[in-house]
């Protein structure tokens, strides 16, 4: 077959779960003998509004990298969903290469479009989430607040959400616990005063990417989602495919056989690899941190990946940048994974949105090492307490803190965890299916 996939971003400038998730398979798929295309967004700042496409290759994959400027979009609120010129050119692009199947990565950054160009010549379109873009415009449902959106809410919500952008909302609503995003939502079912706030709209814009949204995955011919826990929340949400199910992603061969040999070290040494930004709560990872360093002051912290340059990766700075013990060890490639292993005792994934299914996890049981994680999403549900990791209640950095503690004074039960990992999954389950999923939608 010859296939095309579609991705919001794609290494190496960007190495994050979809994109990585996305070489995976795209490796297999050739592996078995399929060809495979790319196409990615390179940009949404640069060129004009018309994508400007540069194709290269990468990992000998062709690769077409989409660029355009999204602030000359008469709205760019809703071109983030529905961009015309985006799927105009992926219409064009799919009838010159003829592609047997269309497959989609979410819908961040490449929005409705691209699956509608696909669905009008016909194509079998399959979509994989990987995050809750379709239901959130944030893509995670976490609140400005940091609380979690469950279910469906009501579209003021979301409209004071994309308010709280700005300071004088978002701070009132942080320091008050939420009290006046909970006020605004409910004086904003009331007609006339929602007229007088001058937010309607502002709901009419919410509610048609709603509507949008939803006739778009409806028409689709196959979504997948990586794990139970996002399929429930895409359902919740009012989403209704024609035909969908659960795909748990897997790793690639050299990575589910990875050595468990680690370097010796005096120190416990504590490890969070991935994306830093708030969701992924590195800042109460600092927190439990230092104060686990006051108790147990023969531990190290490593943190793995590129800190953005933003209030919230300066924040980390000030806060951790001068210690000692605190390594901001910066962004690693996939190549260097086991070398990154083979320098830690634990890695902690101390996520405060609804995690989906963080490959980091499995990357690290493939080295016999084991996970706290928080109880958030589908993480209880990839972490037995107890047996292969620890778990922590999101956002307590004192309970991580003590799980840690634990572990630092406990080598025994460290070892208990370690010989709970079960084998980790493999992409060649995952693509085995896959191509099950892609032969049932060709004529």
């Amino acid at each position: 077959m010859k296939i095309v996939l579609a991705s919001p971003h794609f290494p190496p400038r960007f190495v994050a779960g979809v994109e990585q998730y996305t070489l995976r398979i795209a490796r297999e798929l050739r592996r078995l003998g399929h060809e495979v295309e790319i196409v990615c967004i390179e940009s949404i700042s640069e060129g004009s509004l018309p994508p400007r496409a540069l194709t290269e290759t990468y990992d000998g994959f062709a690769v077409h990298r989409l660029s355009f400027d999204l602030s000359q979009a008469p709205d760019s609120f809703e071109w983030r969903y529905r961009n015309p010129e985006l799927g105009y050119w992926f219409k064009q692009y799919l009838k010159r290469t003829s592609p047997d199947i269309l497959h989609v990565q979410s819908g961040y950054l490449l929005g409705g479009t691209v699956l509608e160009g696909g669905l009008e010549l016909g194509l079998p379109v399959v979509l994989t989430l990987h995050d809750y873009w379709f239901p959130c415009p944030y893509h995670t449902l976490l609140r400005r607040n940091g609380s979690v959106c469950s279910g469906v809410v009501p579209v003021a919500r979301c409209v004071w959400c994309l308010l709280s952008e700005k300071r004088r909302y978002r701070l009132p609503d942080r320091a008050l616990k939420g009290i006046p995003g909970k006020v605004f939502t409910e004086l904003s079912r009331s007609n006339i005063i929602a007229g007088l706030l001058g937010i309607r709209p502002a709901l009419a814009k919410v509610i048609d990417r709603q509507k949008y949204l939803h006739e778009v995955i409806g028409k689709t011919s196959f979504v997948i989602s990586p794990s139970r826990f996002l399929t429930r929340k895409i359902q919740d949400c009012g989403f209704r495919p024609k035909r969908m199910d659960c795909l748990p992603s897997g790793l690639e061969d050299r990575f589910t056989h990875l050595s468990s040999s680690r370097t010796v070290s005096n120190r416990f040494r504590i490890g969070y690899m991935g994306q830093i930004e708030p969701h992924k709560g590195i800042d109460v990872l600092l927190e439990a941190f230092l104060g686990l360093q006051k108790r147990w002051p023969s531990c190290h912290l490593y943190i793995h990946g590129k800190l953005p340059e933003s209030p919230y990766g300066r924040h980390l700075l000030r806060k951790g940048g001068n210690h000692p013990s605190i390594t901001f060890a910066g962004p690693y490639q996939n190549a260097e994974i086991a070398k990154v292993l083979s320098n830690l005792d634990v890695v902690v994934v101390p996520s405060i949105w609804p995690e989906i299914r963080p490959v980091v996890i499995f990357e690290a049981q493939a080295f016999g090492i084991p996970v706290v994680a928080s109880r958030a999403g589908e993480l209880p549900a990839l972490i037995e307490d107890g047996r292969n990791g620890l778990l922590f209640e999101p956002g307590s950095a004192q309970e991580l803190g003590e799980k840690l503690q634990h572990l630092a004074e406990d080598p025994a039960l460290l070892k208990t965890l370690r010989d709970g990992i079960s084998p980790v999954p493999a992409v060649r389950e995952e693509v085995s299916t896959l191509l099950s999923i892609y032969r049932s939608l060709l004529p």
